[in-house]
Formats: C-alpha cells, sequence, structure tokens
C-alpha cells in the first residue's frame, strides 16, 4: 500500500495525541460494585449501621452511635485485571481487504495498580445529643490504561491498531466524583433512634481518549490513506448533593445487653433531581483534517441510592452484619456530547415511555435511534440505558481477645449495563466478593484495620448483541461485541484515632 505525506502526518498526530493523553489519566478508584461505584471505604464497617466516620457516607444518622471525636483514614489498594475479546464478526469495515483482521479482532487487556484516600471525621462537641461529621472521599470512578498490542508496534500500514481492539471505547480514561460531605445528626435517646443529613459538594471530572472515525466505523484505512482518528475529551463540573437516613436501636425494646442496630439511608444524585453537566474541550484528529480543539459539554445522570442495614452482637464476642443497597442506574440513560448550552436533541426518543420502555423500543429498533435532529448541535453521543442494580453482603466478627476483632463477609452485586451498550470504557459485570480481615483496638484513642476483598466476576459474552453499530448519526461507532472477564483485588487498609 502505497504511503502519502498526508497519512505520515496523520501518524504522527495519532501518535503525539495518545501520548499526551496518557500521560494526564491519574489514578482513581476502580468499579467494584453496580454500575462505577465504587464505595468500599471502611472495609466491612462500611455501611448504613455502622457507628465509625464512614457513617458520613452510608449514613449520616450513624454518627450519633458513637462517642467523642473519630478521625478515620481510609485507603483502598486495587489491582485490576481485565481481558476483552473481540471477534471478527463485530468489525464493520467499509473495504474488508485493506488491512488484517487482527487489527481490529482479537484479545486486549489491562492491569491497573492504583490506590484511593478518603478522610472523615466525627464528633459528638461533648454532648449526647447532637453531632457532627466531615469527610472528603472518591464514591464513584473508573480508570483504565490498557496495554499496547506489541505486533503492531511500528506499522506502518495499520498505525492505530497498536492501542488495542478495545481502542475504538477507550484507550486510557478516568471518570471520578469527589465529595466533600458536611453531616449532621441527632439523638431520641429514649427511642433509640438517631436522625441525620448531610450536604455534599460534588467534583466530577470525565478524561478519556478513545479511536474515533466520522462515520462512527472501525476503518483503518481508507483509499490507500489513513482513516483512524483520535477524540480526546476532558470535562469538568461541580455538582450538590443531600443524604440522609436514621438508625433504630431495637434491641432497646427488650434487652439492653444485646445489641440490634437497624439503619436506612438514601444519597441522592448529583443534582439532587437532575443531571450533571460537565464542560470543557474535545481534540479530534479525524480522517485527513486537522486537528480541532472544541469546547463541548457532556451531560450524563448518576444514581440516587438506598442502603439498608442490620448490625447485631448478642455478646461480646460475637457481631452478625447484613446490608446492601439499590441504585438506580436506569437514570443513566446516555452521554452526550454537544457544544456548549445546546440540547441533546436526538431522533428515536419518545419521552412519553418509562425508562424501561424506551430502553426495550431502542435495543428493538437501534437503526431508528441517534441520529440528530436538523439543527442541533450534538456532537457524539452514546447510548447507555442502564438499568437498576444493586448488591447485599453477610459478615460477622468474631473476637479472640478483647482489642482484636476478626471478620469474614460474602457479597453479590448485580450489573447496571445491558449486554447491548457494554463496552470497555465503563465496565460492569455480575460479582461476588469475598472479604477477610481484622481490626485491632491498640489503644483506647488508636485502631488499625486491614480487609482484603477479591472481587470475582461473572464472565459476559456479548457477541452479536452490542447496538453501537446500529444506531444513527451521532451516536453511531463500532460494536462493542466481544467477550469480558474482569479480575480485582481490593486491599482496604485506615486507621481511627479517637479523642
Amino acid at each position: 500500500m502505497p504511503h502519502s505525506r498526508p497519512r505520515s502526518r496523520i501518524v504522527r498526530r495519532i501518535s503525539s495525541l495518545a501520548l499526551v493523553a496518557a500521560g494526564v489519566c491519574l489514578g482513581a478508584n476502580t468499579a467494584s460494585a453496580s454500575g462505577f461505584s465504587v464505595a468500599r471505604f471502611g472495609g466491612e464497617h462500611g455501611h448504613p449501621a455502622s457507628a465509625n466516620p464512614t457513617s458520613v457516607y452510608y449514613n449520616p444518622a450513624g454518627m450519633a452511635l458513637s462517642k467523642d471525636t473519630h478521625i478515620l483514614i481510609d485507603a483502598n489498594l486495587v489491582g485490576r485485571f481485565v481481558t476483552y475479546d473481540r471477534p471478527e464478526s463485530a468489525l464493520s469495515p467499509s473495504n474488508p481487504g485493506a488491512y488484517a483482521p487482527a487489527a481490529n479482532a482479537g484479545e486486549a487487556s489491562l492491569s491497573n495498580f492504583i490506590a484511593s484516600p478518603a478522610l472523615f471525621l466525627t464528633t459528638d462537641f461533648g454532648s449526647d445529643v447532637f453531632y457532627f461529621g466531615t469527610g472528603v472521599y472518591f464514591p464513584f470512578g473508573g480508570q483504565a490504561t490498557w496495554k499496547q498490542n506489541a505486533d503492531f508496534e511500528g506499522d506502518q500500514e495499520a498505525p492505530g491498531a497498536v492501542a488495542g481492539t478495545q481502542r475504538w471505547h477507550t484507550m486510557d480514561g478516568t471518570v471520578r466524583s469527589m465529595y466533600i460531605t458536611f453531616a449532621t445528626a441527632f439523638k431520641l435517646k429514649k427511642a433509640g433512634v438517631t436522625l441525620g443529613l448531610s450536604h455534599s459538594i460534588i467534583k466530577s471530572e470525565f478524561d478519556t481518549i478513545r479511536a474515533r472515525n466520522p462515520d462512527g466505523s472501525d476503518d483503518l484505512v481508507s483509499g490507500g490513506a489513513l482513516k483512524e482518528g483520535r477524540a480526546w475529551l476532558q470535562v469538568e463540573g461541580w455538582q450538590y448533593g443531600i443524604a440522609g437516613g436514621l438508625t433504630w436501636d431495637i434491641s432497646k425494646l427488650w434487652n439492653k445487653q444485646e445489641e440490634l442496630i437497624f439503619g436506612v439511608s438514601y444519597t441522592s444524585q448529583p443534582n439532587v433531581t437532575g443531571g450533571m453537566t460537565l464542560k470543557g474541550k474535545l481534540q479530534t484528529v479525524l480522517s485527513l483534517n486537522s486537528p480541532t480543539v472544541d469546547d463541548v459539554e457532556l451531560t450524563q445522570t448518576l444514581p440516587d441510592i438506598l442502603r439498608f442495614g442490620f448490625r447485631y452482637k448478642p455478646s461480646s464476642k460475637y457481631e452478625l452484619r447484613v446490608f446492601g443497597d439499590y441504585q438506580r442506574w436506569s437514570l443513566m440513560q446516555k452521554q452526550c456530547i454537544t457544544k456548549p448550552r445546546a440540547e441533546c436533541d436526538l431522533t428515536g426518543e419518545d419521552p412519553s415511555l418509562s425508562r424501561k420502555e424506551q430502553r426495550e423500543a431502542i435495543f428493538d429498533n437501534p437503526a431508528g435511534y441517534g441520529a440528530e435532529v436538523e439543527g442541533s448541535d450534538v456532537v457524539q453521543n452514546i447510548p447507555r440505558y442502564w438499568k437498576d442494580a444493586g448488591g447485599v453482603r453477610v459478615s460477622a466478627s468474631y473476637w479472640f481477645i478483647d482489642p482484636l476483632e476478626t471478620y469474614f463477609g460474602l457479597g453479590y452485586d448485580s450489573s447496571a449495563v445491558p449486554d447491548e451498550t457494554l463496552d470497555a470504557s465503563l465496565l460492569d459485570l455480575e460479582k461476588m466478593t469475598v472479604s477477610i480481615g481484622a481490626k485491632w483496638q491498640a489503644a483506647k484513642w488508636f485502631a488499625l484495620a486491614a480487609t482484603a476483598t477479591q472481587v470475582i466476576y461473572f464472565k459476559k459474552d456479548t457477541t452479536g448483541k452490542s447496538i453501537f453499530n446500529e444506531v444513527s448519526g451521532a451516536s453511531k461507532q463500532p460494536s462493542s461485541s466481544g467477550v469480558y472477564s474482569q479480575f480485582i483485588t481490593i486491599g482496604n487498609i485506615y486507621t481511627e484515632f479517637m479523642f
């Protein structure tokens, strides 16, 4: 195949843009619950019936179950391993003989090791009625840096293929929301009830680079010239959220020697009743066009969450916990990139349908969805149409000696992502979790806890199910069909200071 000077310039542009993007992707949390919810701080002590400072997030009413002032410093150390095997049936080349199928089909993988910190503080101000807490933490997020495909290193016929077969959906990316929370709680001592409310300032960021063609295909070349391009999106924004909850010491009704605490809480979606708008830049190198940098906005909606939990301690030696959550990921219908202050006007959307009915209608007839309405300013739209999801965990503790608590946990989390819109950029699969750990109360004022959690994902085969290459216009992109597998190990460590 002849080499042209324009194509050489595009090769240099692709290489330089990819290198720049790889350098800006910061470490973040790794999805280990439903959707890309990643709230694992506190290990087996992080739940809506807990009395420790993580209650600032899980259930602000739990702050009133503790005494004095507590500071908790938490860190999750995560190892994440993913493979995506894209079959040749997922390819959609305009000219099948232009390049080897291996440039777009086969296995891609990543191995990421990251750390995520969190900080919480609670205090009773010396009273047994009013409590205050604050925290800084990352309950939503994900990070991916995919391995290069060594088979295409230096390949001049298909230079983009070195970024892996998953590159049409992600190459390097960070999605995260940081919460800065202020919470208050009150105790109704005679009733054994506590009530809590929190307010959060939220900073959300989206930084990702992917391969992209103007027509949404996965062509590498066209007419002897390089066609494959790159799109790098960097957007951010601020939101506001609230949460509230209660706890009830049910054991006060019959036996004060036992402890049976029930907790329930609600956490709003960012911006409470509406989606979020993130603002920033979209840099593109498409076909033989010159690179462009445009001001854009990304609109998306994260879920609100209902949590519940029981904590039962019949004696000083044993404790049993059951807790779970329900997350309304069905609010995440699409991620739409538009010009500033524009609406995401697309064909095939029927506001009279429920979210579930809309999802079913689009999956049944994807070709009728996604083209931008004439005159609109839609740059790109990624249909998601996720489902509500959640999970439940059971854990138990045993004290061999008074200062040493050991514990074990087992859990299940469903997947929020339908097969039709599952891709490598926001990967979520059904999963089981197994945890083991210990907490050492080294002194009255200091405790140290460590938890190891293995997240066991169920492999998913979506071959022939992806709708991305069947939708129209600004929504069209290469098929994400294939076989996905994931393996995550989480080490949680926290120290708690009491005074």
